[in-house]
């Protein structure tokens, strides 16, 4: 599943003829696996279907739910009585042509186990005749969706809907295709939801929509560990993870920083158990006459991931303790879940794989595809399979892909299947049912204190969405004390119910534990100033229990912004300057007292320097806008448009133009943008390959920056709008480009046919 390659328009629905996602500088497309090697694809029955997987040992796989009571389920939710709500995007990929896509066939439907047997047994279809239903999250008088264009609201009473679903935002999602369109909707410690494939967060405050910018995260699927912390993945990377608290260095508009706290954890290796023919650049081989090998010649199976899609970190009941805190990422071109092991070093995250040369669990059954996993209420592991045979959208699928889906059958059928299993420990419990919205005081504050992150996050949920007075004192209590975890969720429950008080932080803040010290500082940033400054004293003393506590003191010593503070902060940075992100974070908190503390700052930090004039010169943050005027202006908005639509660039660059890690490099401040026209025109016409270095910095994305030229889609003047926005946006300042211009570069470079530049190429 290669990100945006923008490529020959399709010319028909017959086998031979080129497809959407082609690349006319590839011109040979050969099956690079023997035919005799690779094995059929049929449909297989559940029974069958066990049989195919290999899974690690000390672990078995068994159903939750198998068609037909489930079809193409794409993500869950659990709500508080355990019922999964499960999105059913029927509509993806009927047949090899995705004929029928925009027709509303998907469902938003309620699986629950009613004879307490551990499968589900029974169905309700909550909402029918929803377009490709991609996220769901459920309230208690509710659910908040995404179908493919829209953020939707649907009241409820028990399993039924109430009205008609209430729009919050037409287009929510955006432009750009099913592959690349915000999902997600996971509620994280904040109360916040977090979503993958966006640069937005949403929140319910008194029955009404927050929606307000964060960081730019992933492709498919997001996750969260126990300290809000959040993790994602692109396509061609299995997980990456975020040292910081969401929007911790976010606070501050009027200074554009940019920094990067997401770290890759662990390689993106591949051990399929079968061969892997079915991939879209599978036949780029050495065989072919290309410089790169999709898959190993030897065993003809895929080298590096290519369709990574979602994810968690296990925090259950279940599994042996060791395996509390490891990463699961699904990968479903090739049909397996890989095991991540997350290691953490002064907060600062990496990650190894813990089962070597094998897979957590891998499957000879091609149709499997294995898209979400979720730590469950019993404590277990659940994995959401879409048990469809095409897993690539038309937008992308190849001509070599189409003969490849064709010759084993793997476009039909096109509706009827899909499964969600559990996977469990053989040594271990699994947790008994228990309907967390019925409890009431004190057994419900106490599911804050449960092993299972799955008790103790439905626990917030509720009591957040309650709102019970008669609450507040017994989270209090346990915010001074108890366990780590169920100390931190009771601060933030009362945060979300609008209690949140300074003197629920007092003992936290002095906590001897890292993170309980962190969050609660986390926790601080969410107080009105005349509560925050109750406990200035003791925040001007504080000492960080580590290093990685010192980015949070930074954080809420800037929002204090009294002289005290200010000058504690100045010696914090002294003291810990030698710690990631702390000076980022100093300044996110200084919004409205950079002039202030530039008398305290060190003038021989630079960046630090840089970033407070630019915030005691901004004042609050505002946006003078492009200088364009005219026929300028108007190509600029229409490349914006494109930028975040049809051209999807923001999937790879970031909405900000900041770049994501692994894929893009950063367009904001890129000499590549603003420099010669003719460079970035060349660099839109043909793609550009790795390794490249922009403002100083080294980039190797994971895959090829594609050629927009070879697509009849991107004329000249589309091109040309999307060079003007680019080099006119966010800190960009450079003359419009041209259609004549980008005419001129076409007809002088047509004999490259879409082969990627390098940078030394260009230079």
């Amino acid at each position: 599943m290669r990100p945006h390659t923008f490529v020959a328009a399709l010319l028909g629905t017959l086998q031979l003829a080129a497809q959407q996602g082609d690349n006319k500088a590839h011109t040979k497309m050969d099956p690079v696996v023997p035919e005799k090697d690779i094995p059929p694809s049929p449909v297989l029955s559940v029974d069958d279907a066990l049989k195919s997987f290999k899974i690690a040992p000390g672990f078995v796989i068994e159903p939750v739910v198998t068609e037909p009571l489930v079809e193409k389920p794409v993500c869950i939710d659990f709500d508080p009585a355990g019922r999964m709500w499960v999105c059913e995007m029927r509509g993806y990929m009927p047949d090899i042509d995705g004929a029928g896509e925009k027709t509303p066939e998907g469902r938003i439907s309620v699986l629950e186990d009613t004879d307490g047997d551990g499968t589900a047994d029974k169905k309700t279809v909550f909402l029918d005749k929803v377009l490709l239903p991609r996220a769901v999250t459920v309230f208690e008088d509710g659910i908040l969706f995404l179908d493919e264009n829209r953020l939707c609201w649907a009241k409820r009473d028990g399993l039924k809907i109430v009205g008609e679903p209430e729009v919050i935002d037409q287009k929510f999602n955006g432009g750009g295709n099913v592959e690349h369109k915000p999902n997600g909707l996971m509620p994280d410690l904040d109360n916040w939801l977090y979503l993958a494939k966006s640069e937005k967060r949403l929140r319910r405050v008194n029955g009404k929509w927050q929606i307000e910018p964060t960081s730019f995260r992933g492709q498919w699927g997001i996750a969260r560990d126990d300290w809000g912390r959040l993790y994602h993945n692109h396509n061609s990377a299995f997980m990456f993870g975020e040292s910081l608290a969401p929007n911790l260095l976010q606070g501050n508009p009027a200074v554009k920083m940019k920094y990067n706290d997401t770290a890759a954890l662990g390689n993106n290796r591949t051990w399929p158990v079968r061969v892997t023919p079915g991939l879209n650049r599978a036949y780029l081989s050495k065989a072919n006459g290309y410089n790169e090998q999709t898959l190993d010649p030897k065993t003809h199976k895929l080298i590096n991931c290519t369709a990574a899609a979602g994810l968690t970190v296990y925090r259950g009941t279940n599994f042996p303790k060791d395996w509390y805190g490891t990463g699961f990422s699904t990968e479903s071109s090739v049909n397996l879940v890989k095991a991540i092991k997350i290691e953490e070093n002064d907060g600062k995250l990496s990650g190894t794989h813990p089962l070597g040369e094998k897979e957590f669990l891998a499957s000879t059954d091609e149709r499997f595809r294995p898209v979400n996993v979720y730590t469950a209420p019993d404590g277990s592991l659940y994995l959401v399979d879409m048990y469809h045979g095409i897993i690539q959208h038309k937008t992308y699928q190849t001509t070599y892909l189409r003969q490849q889906h064709l010759s084993r059958g793997l476009d039909k059928p096109g509706f009827g299947h899909g499964r969600i299993y559990r996977i469990r420990s053989t040594s271990g419990k699994l947790e008994p049912k228990v309907d967390i919205g019925a409890l009431k005081g004190l057994d419900l504050v106490k599911m804050l204190m449960h092993a299972n992150a799955w008790h103790r996050e439905t626990a917030q949920r509720v009591m957040v969405q309650s709102k019970d007075a008669a609450l507040v004192p017994l989270l209090a209590k346990l915010a001074a004390s108890g366990p780590p975890v169920a100390r931190v969720h009771a601060f933030w429950t009362l945060e979300g119910m609008g209690e949140l008080k300074s003197e629920h932080l007092k003992a936290a803040l002095t906590d001897k534990d890292p993170k309980v010290q962190s969050s609660a500082l986390w926790a601080c940033t969410r107080l009105d100033p005349a509560e925050l400054s109750k406990i200035e004293a003791g925040l001007v003393a504080l000492k960080p229990a580590a290093p990685e506590v010192a980015p949070y003191l930074a954080r809420v010593l800037g929002s204090l912004g009294t002289q005290k503070a200010l000058d504690a902060l100045a010696a914090l940075l002294k003291d810990e300057s030698k710690v990631r992100f702390i000076r980022e974070a100093a300044v996110s908190g200084l919004h409205g007292h950079e002039a202030e503390f530039q008398k305290l700052a060190d003038p021989k930090d630079k960046a630090l320097a840089g970033w407070l004039e630019q915030g005691a010169k901004n004042g609050p943050a505002k946006s003078d806008g492009p200088s364009l005027k005219g026929a300028e202006l108007a190509s600029f908005n229409r490349g914006k448009a494109l930028f975040a639509g049809e051209a999807v660039c923001f999937s790879c660059h970031g909405p900000d133009g900041s770049g994501v890690v692994g894929l893009g490099p950063p367009l904001d401040g890129s000499e590549w943008v603003t420099g010669k026209p003719e460079i970035l025109i060349n660099i839109m016409l043909h793609g550009m390959t790795g390794p490249v270095t922009v403002a100083g910095v080294e980039y190797k994305p994971t895959a090829d920056m594609p050629s927009l030229g070879v697509n009849p889609m991107f004329t000249d003047q589309k091109l040309a709008d999307i060079a003007t926005y680019v080099r006119n946006e966010w800190d960009n300042k450079a003359p419009a480009v041209t259609e004549e211009t980008v005419k001129k570069q076409r007809d002088a470079t047509k004999d490259r046919a879409g082969k990627p530049w390098t940078a030394g190429e260009l230079k």
